[in-house]
């Protein structure tokens, strides 16, 4: 009993490592300069951190309310701008999970 209980506990701990912190494949890194034409941009930044250093042309869509707002994402390639690995890591998982196509992302530091 207690074998199958620390699997269970192990698994789940394991699927929370992995959503999070292992980075997400086929996406690559891009400059907001070098972003194609055709790719609509997504902050996911909290509205404290967008509201610093804003990005033109960018739907600001915390990933806090991203679930809750996807129906406003549109139907082209994405660029996600996070702040953190885990910020993109999680983004990008949550859209692709809903059917939109992430290309690229960008991450932007706050300077302190």
């Amino acid at each position: 009993m207690i074998i199958v209980s620390l699997s269970i506990f192990l698994l789940i701990i394991g699927r929370i490592i992995y959503k999070r912190h292992i980075p997400v494949r086929q996406i690559q890194e891009c400059l907001l300069q070098e972003l194609n034409v055709g790719m609509a941009i997504v902050d996911v930044r909290d509205y404290n951190d967008s509201y610093k250093s804003p990005t033109p042309n960018a739907l600001n869509l915390p990933i806090a309310y991203l679930v809750r707002h996807m129906h406003e994402l549109p139907k082209k390639p994405l660029h996600i701008i996070a702040s953190t690995q885990l910020e993109k890591n999680m983004s990008v998982r949550i859209i692709r999970k809903a059917g939109h196509e992430v290309r690229s992302y960008s991450l932007i530091e706050e300077k302190v």
